[in-house]
């Protein structure tokens, strides 16, 4: 071989290949390469070839006689000198299996047999070749001389029985993993397969869950009597507090699979070991056995394989478990958001019941925070959540008060609907009325824990009006309540144009026209939405005259709460009666075309009130058209280009 070395600097790539038709191709696909090639037909064979050919990279087959591919590369991962040598394993069918045993054997890189991946094949080596120290030959030359038949079968068999057993375990945790929708039936097969691993006569387990439940199960498999059994579980409770001692435990749950016996013989092993799932730990296994220095390098070593493949398992029976309880929890909260006879409707009802939709005249609304980007990039994700769940709260409540129901909450959006399921005798109004109360009980809203921009805490509101399909729409797995249609999506936009016209609630003209006697309404503009041809007017919304009322009082005729309960009204929901009529006057000029005219009524508006936005925004327009008059055949209502 040291002639070989001499000889030839080319790279060198042994394969283990039982199939002679496949390895003349890939050997003439490999020499054609420039690589020096030699194969072996099993694995045995191509183990004892890695210590004469000295090979820079092997290639093996999964499946071969004697020795397959995964236990050859076992054996060659275990070793110091040829641990180094990257192995290619070629996967078949059954490449989730075939990937899995060639994991636990410690193979650089997979590829699926075939003639047809040749060229990513040699990507690969040549990658690999790259990226991996020089083997040191003259080590593995130096160790094939001290190795025979004999010495090789009886190191392989050793290693693969250790090994075979620690994935055999983890095999039939994969079995268990069925059941994880009972966290009670995984621990019970949890400690039936801790028997295979070692003799637990007696084993607890406490999980810690996100509520600060405590779950305690204990098996006493050998019978210890209740005073020993005691002893131990006082051992294993003070052993967890030491592992968490930030955990305050509320409630706990605790199941005895073995009942106590009439074993006196002390304990005289124990061990805790902690469980962790994704890089934190959420459990303790606590170990005892009546012989004394029981758990031996080796056992402890099985253990810890054993443990390391359970953790996900428990853990995810504990979130499932979890999950179902805050289903449950999350149906009573949301009843008080949702109309109890929506969610009887939907579990009473038949599957293709609950499929159909209809059509009804609908008011959507849509609210978002302003700048929560801001707020979410200045604050913690616990302070994030427990700001949004105090305002979806206080919101939620107030939209079910005026009659409406929460569809939806989108990000930091709410979408709520009126209309349905409960017809209302004025849907617009009772939406408006909720709108308004939104942006007066912003104040309630505990926002301490979180930074605003700029000191302020704002929404947006848009509303519209118009036909609409309702119904439980999804597929059989999931579905929601809710409505799909044109009337949503311009809802949706309506919100956005509250930030283009600094009013917190901007309307629709369908809106208007059903509400336009019990608020106060200020045309904003005339747009085109993206994607729509059809004109749409914008109206702002106020709930009085300055002056004339500081508060604002829900209608109870459009179901909008108590007639008693009053709110005081922000300065944005407040305007001066005289500066929108000389706004009105402007506006109206403005849209004949009379320039200097509606000019002179925007510059009367803003010597009423010199913030006025509207004012302003249409002063602009007004002296941009004086300067450049638009001809006579364009349009002037204003495109939307933002949704």
């Amino acid at each position: 071989m040291g002639d070989l070395l001499q000889y030839n600097e080319k790279k060198r790539i042994l394969l283990f290949e039982d199939s002679d038709i496949f390895a003349d191709m890939l050997l003439e696909f490999l020499n054609d390469a420039g690589y020096v090639t030699d194969r072996a037909v099993n694995g045995f064979e191509g183990i004892k070839q890695v210590y004469t050919f000295l090979p820079h990279l092997i290639i093996t087959d999964v499946e071969m006689p004697l020795f397959k591919g995964y236990q050859a590369t076992r054996l060659l991962k275990s070793r110091r000198n040829t641990r180094d040598i990257p192995v290619i394993m070629f996967t078949t069918l059954s490449e989730t299996r075939d990937r899995f045993w060639g994991s636990q054997a410690g193979a650089d890189w997979y590829i699926e047999k075939s003639p047809d991946n040749f060229d990513e094949l040699r990507y690969r080596i040549a990658g690999l070749l790259a990226e991996s120290p020089e083997p040191d030959f003259n080590a593995i030359e130096q160790e094939g001389k001290r190795i025979d038949d004999n010495i090789l079968i009886e190191t392989v068999n050793n290693l693969l029985d250790h090994k075979l057993f620690q994935t055999t375990l983890i095999g039939m945790l994969t079995e268990l993993s069925g059941k994880i929708r009972s966290l009670e039936e995984i621990i019970r097969g949890f400690f039936d397969l801790l028997i295979y691993v070692c003799e637990a006569e007696i084993s607890l387990v406490m999980i810690k869950s996100t509520d600060n439940s405590l779950f305690v199960y204990t098996a006493n498999r050998a019978g210890f009597t209740s005073a020993i059994a005691d002893d131990f579980t006082a051992i294993s409770i003070a052993d967890f507090d030491t592992q968490f001692p930030d955990y305050t435990v509320i409630t706990k749950d605790t199941i005895d699979f073995y009942p106590p016996g009439e074993k006196k013989k002390p304990i005289e092993s124990y061990i805790v070991v902690p469980l962790v799932s994704a890089g934190e730990s959420f459990a303790t296994v606590h170990i005892a056995n009546a012989v004394k220095d029981y758990f031996s390098p080796v056992i402890m070593e099985n253990l810890n394989v054993f443990l390391t493949a359970a953790a996900p398992v428990l853990a995810n029976a504990l979130s499932i478990l979890e999950m179902e309880k805050l289903q449950m929890k999350t149906r009573i909260a949301f009843s008080r958001y949702v109309p109890e006879d929506v969610m009887d409707e939907i579990i009473r009802k038949s599957q293709d019941l609950v499929s159909q939709s209809e059509t009804r005249n609908l008011a959507v609304l849509f609210a978002d925070i302003r700048n929560f980007t801001k707020i979410s990039e200045t604050s913690s994700a616990q302070d994030e959540v427990t700001f949004l769940n105090a305002y979806f709260s206080l919101m939620g409540h107030n939209v079910i008060d005026a009659g409406g129901h929460v569809d939806k909450f989108i990000g930091d959006a709410i979408m709520a609907i009126f209309g349905v399921p409960k017809p209302l005798p004025n849907a617009p109004a009772s939406a408006i009325s909720a709108a308004i109360r939104m942006i007066c009980l912003l104040p309630q809203v505990d926002t301490s824990r979180i930074t605003l921009p700029e000191g302020k805490f704002a929404i947006g509101i848009g509303i519209n009006y118009g036909e609409c399909v309702v119904g439980n729409i999804g597929f059989q797995d999931k579905m929601d309540y809710t409505v799909i249609g044109d009337t949503v999506n311009i809802a949706s936009r309506l919100e956005g144009t509250t930030k283009l016209y600094h009013h917190p609630i901007i309307v629709s003209e369908y809106m208007y026209e059903a509400a336009k006697e019990m608020f106060i309404f200020r045309k904003a503009d005339s747009v085109r939405v993206i994607g729509k041809d059809r004109i749409v007017e914008l109206y702002a919304v106020y709930a009085a005259f300055a002056g004339e009322e500081a508060i604002f009082r829900p209608a109870s005729e459009v179901n909008a709460g108590s007639d008693d309960s009053t709110l005081p009204l922000p300065p944005s929901l407040i305007i001066n009666r005289e500066l929108l009529d000389q706004y009105n006057k402007g506006l109206k000029l403005f849209y004949m075309r009379e320039w200097e005219t509606a000019r002179q009524y925007f510059l009367d508006a803003l010597k009423i009130d010199g913030n006025d936005y509207l004012s302003t925004l249409y002063l602009e327009r007004t002296e941009a058209y004086i300067l450049n008059p638009p001809p006579a055949d364009i349009d002037i209502t204003t495109n939307l280009t933002e949704k």
